[in-house]
């Protein structure tokens, strides 16, 4: 039996739908998990993830939901470490059959209920988990989220100089028709992992040899437009084929794509009548996993600063089957988990269930994903009547149990997602196709409005694209927490307790590009930021005096002081700042800024910044508010001290003069 399973286990290495890591050896199990608060700002480890998930009840390391199946169902084992070749020997030996290896789980396809306690029962593995059914979500929008400048809003983004240049946005989904003119030239790399991963599919082996590259120097085509939609809502330039401009653009034009297919004609399966739900899945992990492991390559043909990838949009969800939706443990959101651990920005769709959702899908439930809602924009550029759209799921997720609260506050924030204009691909369904000599979507145009988080999400995407061509080193967690803070809130906070803006309709708010590119370019030291440090600017009052009011806080730790510049002068502490240590977790402190005219160097306009600090040099981010004042002069002096003077005129029994103010001097009476 043993040689039987070494047999097997090189045919399926040598078909190519296993990739070993470099070390099979088990590693030392690690968790990527947010430490829980606790009193004093202590931050003890979580439990690991497996532990204390919501999704295994009684502990037996199978998920609840498969224990009342009674058929056949495909599964997945997952690991407290990366799986290798001792596993897989393992699993055969076992009678399972492996048919993708991931970075801690092997799916295995469809296996028997008697079956999952053998699954559970095997060295290494922590949990046995359904695979989920993979669903696609489904003008004014770019100035909406003021990354291009209209009349509701005179400046944007783009007028900050900063488009999106030398910035790969992967859009994971049904392919892309990268031939569309709005979308021309801006192909860097591609993976078609629907046919890589299934050779027998008659599209792919009727379109050419079966397996396709992996290199990224296949280009897939769109059979369905989903993708190539969102393609444009991040990326198009609005251009013709006539070369005429239009207004249907992208929120970053200048950012360049990478064509990651895990999709196909029909959308989400089955796919074409001849690919099943538990083969949708396996493709849609498959493309996560390449987009891991190719996310630093030097792609062909371009420039270095197009090589790899930089964010990755996903307009689509996996549900899990289980009741509430996910708490974000599933293989699927711990899948796009990873994917930001490796240094990629992830985009995802909250999903379309509407305001009586229980929790969220898959994917949607990532704990460290920009999560994005939608609104809808009433097909107005001015967002002042902008609602939630009725079908955006809600939040919050699931709890995890892991003692941070903050991870359960999904959606992060929201875009326009509602009767959004989309670029036009060639597409079954309308009659096109991309195999056939002749037939590409190069003459195509803008139409066909659509609906869902799917067409919020790839404009959050464009958004991300402008703050990492301001910093190509910002972080995801430093990208995401730009978005949350300099997003429009809205709403009452739904737990005022845990944070003063959260909504569970609209996350933290809406997005507004502007802002978050004027932060990405202000903030001067984004490696010294701890996104659990908190300072918001409330209130900017400029009557006689100039005063700033806000609060700050610590999700984790503590809150030593809070400062504030004005100008880009020298950071001071605010007065009177004084927080007792150790703090409750999450008290908020609030402080109050006024300014003095010799803290103001000129007269005009003037820009506060302010940040709270923490342990080891560590700070917030740094919001800023403009404002209108006069600032210290020689004339300003002179006004303060005339009060004084005419006092002393007359407390000394003089002769009480009439004084003028010419020009900012006193000057003496006329005869």
């Amino acid at each position: 039996m043993r040689r039987l399973a070494a047999i097997l286990l090189a045919v399926l290495l040598l078909a190519g739908n296993l990739q070993l890591p470099a070390a099979s050896e088990p590693a030392v199990p690690t968790v990527s998990t947010v430490p829980a608060p606790a009193a004093g700002g202590d931050t003890p480890p979580a439990a690991p993830w497996w532990e204390r998930t919501s999704r295994d009840a009684d502990r037996n390391g199978i998920v609840d939901w498969l224990e009342t199946r009674d058929a056949s169902t495909a599964v997945g084992v997952s690991y407290g470490y990366q799986p290798g070749e001792r596993e897989l020997e393992s699993l055969l030996l076992a009678g399972f059959e492996p048919r993708l290896l991931l970075s801690d789980t092997v799916l295995l396809g469809s296996v028997a209920p008697g079956r999952f306690a053998l699954a559970a029962s095997l060295p290494g593995v922590v949990m046995v988990e359904p695979y989920g059914k993979v669903v696609f979500y489904g003008d004014v929008q770019t100035p909406n989220i003021k990354a291009k400048n209209s009349t509701a809003y005179s400046m944007g983004a783009w007028d900050l100089g900063y488009t999106g240049r030398g910035v790969n946005i992967a859009i994971v989904d049904t392919g892309i028709d990268n031939e569309h003119p709005g979308l021309a030239g801006k192909f860097v790399a591609g993976y078609d992992a629907v046919c890589y991963m299934h050779t027998d599919v008659p599209r792919c082996l009727l379109s050419g040899t079966g397996g396709r590259q992996d290199d990224g120097s296949f280009d897939p085509d769109d059979g369905n437009q989903h993708g190539t939609a969102c393609a444009g809502m991040a990326t198009a330039t609005g251009l013709l084929a006539d070369g005429s401009l239009t207004d249907y653009q992208g929120a970053a034009p200048d950012a360049s794509l990478v064509d990651v297919k895990i999709g196909s004609d029909v959308g989400a399966g089955p796919f074409e009548n001849y690919l099943t739900e538990q083969e949708v899945y396996e493709s849609a992990m498959n493309g996560l996993q390449w987009v891991i492991d190719h996310r630093d390559d030097a792609w062909a043909g371009v420039g270095e600063a197009n090589y790899g990838i930089d964010i990755v949009s996903l307009s689509w969800g996996i549900t899990s089957h289980e009741d509430g939706g996910s708490d974000g443990t599933d293989m699927h959101s711990r899948k796009l988990d990873l994917v930001t651990e490796a240094g990629v920005v992830v985009s995802v769709a909250a999903g379309n269930d509407g305001p009586n959702n229980d929790g969220f899908s898959g994917m949607g439930s990532s704990s460290l994903s920009v999560t994005v809602g939608a609104h809808d924009d009433q097909d107005t550029i001015e967002r002042s009547d902008d609602t939630i759209a009725g079908y955006s799921s809600r939040g919050p997720r699931r709890d995890n149990n892991d003692g941070y609260p903050y991870d359960e506050l999904k959606p992060d924030v929201s875009a326009s997602g509602s009767e959004i204009v989309q670029a036009q691909g060639c597409y079954t369904s309308g009659g096109c196709s991309n195999s056939i000599p002749g037939q590409d979507a190069s003459d195509n145009g803008y139409s066909n409005r659509g609906s869902g988080t799917s067409y919020a999400t790839p404009s959050v995407a464009g958004v991300m694209a402008l703050l990492l061509e301001v910093n190509n080193n910002l972080t995801p967690a430093v990208v995401r927490e730009i978005l949350r803070t300099t997003a429009e809130p809205r709403g009452d906070p739904t737990y005022p307790e845990l944070d003063p803006f959260w909504n569970r309709d609209f996350g933290w708010g809406m997005v507004d590009a502007l802002l978050a590119v004027e932060e990405a370019i202000k903030l001067e030291d984004p490696e010294n930021v701890d996104v659990e440090l908190q300072a918001h600017i409330l209130e900017t009052i400029t009557n006689d005096t100039v005063i700033i009011k806000g609060v700050s806080w610590a999700r984790i730790g503590n809150v030593s002081a809070v400062q504030y510049r004005i100008d880009g002068g020298p950071w001071r502490e605010v007065h009177g700042y004084a927080v007792a240590l150790p703090q409750p977790t999450g008290a908020y402190i609030p402080w109050s800024i006024t300014l003095s005219e010799e803290e103001l160097a000129f007269s005009g306009n003037h820009a506060l910044f302010v940040r709270a600090l923490g342990n080891g040099g560590f700070h917030s981010l740094t919001p800023h508010t403009h404002f209108v004042a006069d600032g210290f002069t020689p004339e300003s002096s002179a006004r303060d001290l005339l009060p004084l003077i005419l006092a002393l005129a007359v407390a000394l029994g003089g002769t009480v003069a009439v004084v003028s103010w010419r020009g900012g001097y006193l000057t003496a009476p006329r005869d």
